[in-house]
């Protein structure tokens, strides 16, 4: 299924876990483009730029995530990593 937003958040998510978070940003990327309103995939996608030390453009998709979905499951999450994040270089 190379065009389902599902399987390329799936294995984002497995590249996650394994700490390959270049690879699976592409493919968060990816399953975004296909269904730019799911805030899984957004949190998905911020978590894996968090790791990725790409801080900016996680916060960006982490506020996004609960701007589409103020109830999303790991809300809490996001509003702790929000509050720890390092401050945005000008």
């Amino acid at each position: 299924m190379p065009d389902s937003p599902n399987s390329a958040d799936t294995l984002g998510w497995a590249y996650y876990k394994q700490g390959v978070y270049n690879s699976a940003i592409d493919l968060f990327q990816e399953a975004i483009k296909s269904s730019a309103e799911n805030p899984t995939y957004h949190y998905h996608l911020g978590m894996a730029y968090q790791k990725a030390s790409h801080f900016d453009m996680a916060k960006k998709q982490l506020q996004y995530t609960l701007q589409i979905s103020p109830n999303f499951s790991q809300a809490d999450e996001i509003k702790k990593i929000l509050a720890e994040s390092p401050p945005q270089k000008n």
